[in-house]
């Protein structure tokens, strides 16, 4: 027990802690009441309930937020404190300029009294003035509303009698209308104004009214109206039996139409029916224009033209030809080869026919020794014709000869 004291007494603190209640470095303070079996000297700092330095830091933590708390709400009190006595003055210094303006208000009112007495005097004789003209105003306003209505009621009284006069000389025979001037439709006696207070110029009314000129009526009487009214009553009659007889004549008119149209539709039908046939029968022979076409074209570039253009062909009517020229006469006349051949088909029965007046044995001699002519006459072309194909190589080496553009350059 004396050697743990003894460790504990010499050992010195690793950390070193602020002071507390702002004690000075140089003063050293102990603790009288401790523990018999605890000695140790204390620089100010409250003594550890046990060994732990992390509980020893933060209760040094916790006390200086404790008092740093404290530090704050003693400022804040004092803040209040400043506050409350300067609110206290301008409470105070309000109150007095209140009590100032409340006496100076009390005298301009007990300085004024006698002044607004008078003024409301003034007034109420002013609002009985008003009232006692617009009283007359009234009246004034009444009468003028009498007076213009009935300037107003004579004047569509005048527009209706003018209305009517014009409609009488409409009404009045055209002979008559032609020697009596056409009366106005329309008579104006006051100017359309907005303004209802307007002034209204009888003067100019009176001289509107008797620049008016003289009604001239063809009907005096309405006996004579009543006998126009009952004469166009029966031609009405008349016309309305006319266009019933119209109108029968037309329901007649109508329903020919309708079958006229219902005709007219069953020939348009019919004769869409034909065009369709008539279409399907062009597309046919269309058609089978193509299919003609197409064997014709095969026919041309087969058949026809093997007779027509081929190497036999071509020498068949050489053949013809020749014989044509040789027995009958040169063809000048382009006759083609079937033409030659009826030629030499009459030539020869001809011939034929003038042979039987000779004897058989003298024919048969003769008939040899053409043939031997001809053979000989074969072998005469052939060999000509080899010559012929000499002498045009011949012509063509010579050609090439005596071409400057194939001589050998000189050196």
């Amino acid at each position: 027990m004396e050697k743990k004291l003894i460790i504990k007494r010499d050992k010195q603190p690793s950390v070193k802690l602020p002071l507390i209640d702002g004690a000075s470095s140089d003063v050293r303070r102990t603790i009288l009441d401790t523990d018999p079996h605890f000695y140790s000297l204390i620089d100010g700092r409250p003594i550890r309930p046990n060994k732990s330095i992390l509980k020893y830091k933060q209760d040094i933590r916790n006390i200086a937020l404790k008092r740093t708390v404290c530090g704050f709400l003693t400022d804040e009190i004092l803040r209040i404190d400043r506050e409350i006595e300067t609110e206290s003055k301008i409470y105070e210094t309000a109150s007095k300029h209140f009590d100032e303006y409340q006496y100076s208000f009390d005298k301009f009112l007990a300085h004024d009294n006698n002044k607004t007495i008078s003024i409301m005097r003034k007034s109420d004789n002013l609002s009985k003035d008003l009232t006692k003209q617009v009283e007359e105003h009234k009246a004034a306003n009444y009468e003028y509303a009498t007076l213009k209505s009935k300037l107003q009621y004579i004047e569509e009284t005048l527009q209706i009698m003018v209305s009517f006069q014009f409609f009488l000389y409409n009404a009045a025979p055209i002979m008559w209308r032609e020697t009596v001037p056409k009366p106005v439709d329309k008579a104006d006696i006051l100017e359309s104004d907005s303004n209802i207070f307007s002034k209204i110029d009888i003067n100019a009314v009176k001289l509107r009214l008797s620049q008016l000129a003289q009604p001239c009526l063809y009907f005096e009487t309405p006996i004579q109206l009543l006998n126009v009214f009952n004469t166009l009553e029966k031609q009405n009659l008349n016309y309305l039996l006319v266009t019933e007889e119209l109108n029968a004549e037309k329901q007649q008119f109508l329903m020919s139409v309708q079958r006229l149209k219902i005709l007219m539709d069953m020939e348009l039908n019919f004769i869409q029916q034909k065009i369709r046939e008539i279409d399907d029968i062009i597309k046919c022979n269309v058609s089978r224009e193509l299919e003609l076409q197409h064997a014709f074209y095969k026919l041309l570039n087969k058949n026809i033209k093997y007779l027509v253009s081929s190497k036999t062909a071509l020498q068949i009517f050489n053949y013809v030809e020749f014989a044509f020229e040789e027995i009958i006469a040169p063809n000048e006349t382009n006759l083609s080869s079937l033409e030659m051949m009826y030629c030499l088909e009459r030539e020869f029965n001809n011939i034929m026919i003038d042979l039987t007046a000779f004897d058989l044995n003298d024919v048969k001699v003769i008939e040899k020794e053409i043939y031997s002519e001809g053979v000989s006459q074969i072998i005469k072309a052939k060999l000509a014709n080899k010559l012929l194909k000499n002498v045009d190589k011949l012509n063509k080496r010579m050609k090439s000869a005596y071409d400057s553009s194939k001589r050998p350059l000189k050196n």
